[in-house]
């Protein structure tokens, strides 16, 4: 997976507020696959409801590899470890750590919901957003984070900084990290752990997508297989319940999220998947619910939180219908109603023509065999202008481009590396 981007925000309003901020921010660095990009001021927050101290807000730039529920255990494991105790809400505490971005990443959920539901209202949380990732779009909104206007309010006061990269740079002016571009993120649909270790040396897949056919035709241990998979690529691999009731759904899918926080729970698009759905997204586990076969279907699923909804447009080809006017439709609906958080994933891709035609029509992931992949690179004017090309190189007195390089460097002083 390529690590994402996320604005983690951070508040006390115990103790030495700039010691446990301070603290926060080392240990937001040392997270395992996560680099911290830049930091923003301190801001000093009048509290709200019935908390009596003064709020120290701030917040981080991040880059990780972990997935949003990944981040959110961290922030809650980081809370607890710096001596975070449990208060009733808008009470004081130690230390306040959430997600209020996660680039191109909406979910809406009892326990997780992205972008934060209240950010764009609350100005100290705003205000040290924009200075850390200012050219950031919000998943949904549209607006970059440097975009949305100041919220009614008292506004905070900046009375320090945080430590680690500053976004403040040279002449006071801050740095604008680049805007985040949507992307259609590809997925390859494979047990297979030889296939995906080498679409994964080729940097171009986003997750993988199994379910029990292609995890049986293997003939490996389920969950083994599960848990390499996730090893190897580090972002979303749908797993699929086998239970036809919601109980029994509910209950594997729990399971099955705690074989890896890059598990994404797959269950059928039944009454009994819907209400599967409902619960497992309230609990913060993503949800892709396979099997769709019309929009009305799709509109269901993204009510009832699922993060991805899966139609599959090569099995209505094959009875005559437009599988690619079926994600049109599902990509229409969604764009009026952004809030709902469902990603588009086409599945049943049979050839190349697919993935254009999908890419086309919005689709947020297209997940591919292998096959189809590995198609998708070929072309016969790419081979034969590459033929031409080493063939003409041939020609040249000193063929070896590193021995030249290499000479050209120390001629002028400098070693190469």
């Amino acid at each position: 997976m390529s690590p994402a981007r996320a604005v983690v925000g951070l508040g006390s309003s115990l103790g030495d507020r700039g010691a446990v901020l301070a603290l926060a921010v080392a240990a937001l660095a040392a997270l395992p696959g996560t680099r911290l990009l830049a930091s923003s001021r301190t801001w000093r927050t009048r509290a709200e409801g019935p908390a009596q101290g003064w709020f120290l807000n701030g917040a981080v730039l991040l880059e990780t590899t972990l997935s949003p529920r990944g981040l959110l255990g961290a922030l809650q494991g980081l809370e607890r470890r710096l001596g975070r105790q449990p208060a009733a809400r808008w009470h004081d505490r130690l230390l306040d750590l959430d997600i209020l971005v996660y680039a191109g990443v909406r979910r809406r959920g009892a326990r997780l919901t992205l972008p934060h539901p209240r950010l764009v209202a609350r100005r100290f949380a705003l205000a040290p957003a924009r200075e850390v990732a200012p050219g950031l779009r919000v998943p949904g909104d549209g607006r970059t984070l440097g975009e949305i206007p100041d919220p009614p309010g008292l506004a905070p006061i900046p009375v320090g900084v945080l430590p680690g990269p500053l976004a403040a740079a040279r002449g006071g002016r801050y740095h604008r990290p680049p805007p985040e571009a949507r992307a259609m993120k590809i997925f390859l649909d494979t047990a297979n752990i030889a296939e995906i270790k080498e679409a994964h040396s080729w940097g171009v897949i986003d997750g993988v997508t199994t379910n029990p056919s292609l995890i049986a035709r293997e003939g490996r241990d389920f969950v083994a297989t599960i848990a390499e998979i996730c090893e190897i690529v580090k972002g979303p691999v749908s797993a699929e319940t086998v239970a036809v009731d919601a109980a029994g759904m509910v209950r594997e899918g729990r399971l099955l999220a705690q074989v890896s926080e890059h598990v994404v729970v797959k269950v059928p698009l039944t009454k009994e998947g819907l209400k599967a759905t409902r619960t497992l997204s309230d609990e913060g586990i993503d949800v892709n619910v396979t099997l769709c076969f019309q929009a009305n279907q799709a509109l269901l699923a993204a009510k009832a939180g699922a993060a991805y909804i899966s139609p599959f447009l090569g099995r209505l080809d094959d009875i005559s219908h437009d599988g690619v006017e079926l994600i049109r439709q599902i990509t229409d609906i969604y764009a009026n109603y952004p809030e709902l958080g469902t990603e588009v994933l086409a599945a049943s891709i049979r050839h190349p023509v697919h993935m254009t035609a999908v890419a086309q029509a919005g689709a947020d992931v297209a997940t591919l065999p292998f096959k189809v992949l590995s198609q998708m690179f070929e072309h016969p004017l790419t081979d034969s202008g590459l033929q031409k090309f080493l063939a003409d190189w041939q020609k040249v007195p000193d063929p070896d481009v590193c021995a030249q390089v290499e000479r050209w460097l120390r001629a002028n002083g400098r070693t190469p590396r």
